[in-house]
């Protein structure tokens, strides 16, 4: 049969084939490169590559989701358990973190600048009113109602920012800090203070910072510091809060000051300064740091003030006293410092612009039913109620079970800077087998009439950074050397002496009682830090002898604020 060529047919034909041949290429080449992936059927072929699972993109919102969103925080107080859920976003959480910096040079002076609540989304204002309600509900008076604000942070985690692999160089604000439900003292007080100004009560931050104590680092840490009357239980300090009151002016022709009153100020204990100029008809001329208190119309100048008719500060600062209470929102116990060591320091006060301005606290937990209402009132409230009648029973204000003494601070204080001693490492035994030697250190006490019938047992190096003492405790003989036992001439004696420029200058003796049957453990003579030489002397007996030095044991490694 003969085949007859048909060219269109043909070139038809060729038009499919090379249509064909570039789809498969194209496959082949997305097949290649793993951009079609690989359903994992069979081996791979000539030229092929494993392809790359996809992974799924990280999901950055269901990652914040673990620090940002509803929350809920559960404490007690005074035996009830309190409960509260709130909900932060995303946003707020990310504002406030990309919002902070500083240095650790600064972090004292602008810590009170973390007590933010603008731009929280009403995240501390909510927290505030549910307290306010929650007091209001139960009779609390001011003291319960930050008594259960402080229950409610120091429930949050206390974590230090070494161990949360943070930086220290400056404090977290509030909105963080309750999205983390984690913090150290500063920011567990950053957000106590945020929440009790929110709620009208004057507040302040105590900065103590870190403090070599004896052989020991004191690590910095931070206090809530509330205005009170001086009637709370704890420490409290007396601070000047400074205020900045605008340009001040003062008419001496009639001894009235120009200035308006910054609010919340106490014109009975407070005053401007600031470096003034004086004026008067013919010249002028500069005062420097100078006092006016309007309680009675006083100026305090440092050098002889003229007739004047002006005294003019162009940027006066008002100075108001405050009494401050400090409140801790953690347990620095739980990180190796007692807070007794903190009583014991002086902080710095940090009052922020107008921090320290609100509702000062007194003791209302120390009522009875028969305490009247005399003026006080509920949360700066005022009910419609007789001043003759019961407070508790109008403010439905339980009376506290238990109240302590108002110096709460001072026995821990005392316990904490009380003589601590530790052992300095050196230490040995002493046996006497009545052997006689050469005394090398003569001993120099009167009270010893035979000092011959000493045996010098050995001669020491002292090299003492702090204070130091000597312990021994006085034992019968060795029974693997000798038979005897302890008699009434058994003994120990002692000799010091100071190491000055090479030479050995007596201090003293001291040692056992020389009477049988005395104490066999003595501590003794407190000795300064420096050099010395110790001699041990003994007579009929053993002895086990220990230099202990004053103070607590030092920390290998600072690790930052608690």
């Amino acid at each position: 049969m003969d085949l007859t060529f048909d060219e269109s047919l043909f070139k038809k034909v060729i038009a499919v084939l090379v249509i064909a041949i570039i789809i498969v290429g194209a496959i082949a080449t997305l097949k290649f490169t793993g951009l079609l992936g690989d359903d994992g059927d069979g081996p791979l072929g000539p030229g092929q590559v494993p392809s790359t699972p996809e992974l799924d993109e990280p999901d950055f919102e269901e990652q914040e989701r673990q620090v940002a969103g509803p929350k809920s925080y559960n404490w007690t107080y005074r035996g009830t358990q309190m409960e509260m859920d709130l909900f932060i976003s995303n946003a707020t959480y990310q504002h406030f973190v990309s919002s902070s910096y500083g240095t650790y040079e600064d972090k004292p002076q602008r810590m009170a600048e973390y007590v933010v609540t603008d731009g929280d989304d009403g995240v501390v204002g909510t927290i505030a009113e549910w307290f306010l309600t929650t007091s209001l509900a139960a009779g609390y008076g001011d003291r319960d109602t930050v008594g259960n604000v402080l229950a409610f942070v120091e429930n949050l985690t206390y974590t230090t920012d070494e161990e949360r692999r943070q930086t220290g160089a400056y404090p977290n604000y509030p909105a963080i800090t309750l999205a983390t439900q984690e913090g150290d003292s500063e920011d567990h007080t950053i957000l106590a203070a945020a929440i009790l100004h929110q709620m009208g009560y004057g507040v302040s931050l105590l900065y103590y910072p870190a403090q070599l104590d004896r052989r020991m680092i004191i690590p910095e840490a931070t206090a809530l510091g509330i205005v009170s009357d001086g009637a709370l239980p704890g420490r409290t300090y007396g601070a000047v809060a400074e205020t900045p009151a605008g340009k001040f002016v003062y008419d001496a022709r009639n001894k009235t000051a120009l200035t308006p009153l910054p609010e919340g100020c106490d014109v009975g204990s407070g005053w401007y300064s600031g470096d003034a100029v004086w004026h008067n008809a013919t010249s002028s001329g500069s005062l420097d740091d100078v006092r006016y208190y309007p309680a009675n119309r006083t100026f305090v100048t440092w050098t002889d003030l003229p007739d004047v008719d002006t005294i003019v500060i162009e940027n006066a600062v008002w100075n108001q006293p405050l009494l401050i209470t400090a409140a801790w929102t953690v347990n620095t116990t739980e990180k190796g410092i007692p807070r007794g060591a903190y009583d014991g320091m002086e902080p710095f006060f940090n009052g922020g612009d107008g921090l320290w301005q609100g509702w000062t606290v007194s003791r209302d937990d120390r009522l009875d039913a028969g305490t009247t209402i005399a003026g006080k009132q509920p949360l700066n409230e005022a009910p419609p109620f007789s001043a003759n009648e019961s407070l508790t029973a109008a403010l439905r204000m339980p009376a506290s079970e238990f109240t302590s003494p108002l110096i709460t601070w001072l026995e821990p204080v005392q316990e904490y800077y009380a003589d601590t001693w530790y052992p300095s490492g050196i230490a040995w035994t002493y046996d006497d087998k009545w052997h006689l030697h050469e005394n090398i250190l003569e001993m120099q006490d009167s009270l010893l009439e035979n000092p011959e019938d000493y045996s010098l047992r050995g001669v020491t190096e002292v090299v003492a950074p702090v204070p130091w003492r000597v312990s021994y405790t006085v034992r019968k003989m060795d029974e693997d050397h000798t038979e005897k036992e302890m008699t009434p001439y058994s003994d120990v004696r002692f000799a010091v002496y100071r190491i000055e420029d090479g030479a050995a200058v007596f201090d003293r003796t001291f040692g056992w009682q020389t009477i049988y049957g005395a104490d066999v453990r003595k501590n003794e003579a407190v000795f300064g830090a420096g050099e010395y030489a110790l001699a041990v002397f003994v007579r009929n007996c053993e002895v086990d002898v220990a230099i202990e030095y004053h103070g607590t044991p030092a920390e290998k490694t600072y690790r930052g604020g608690i």
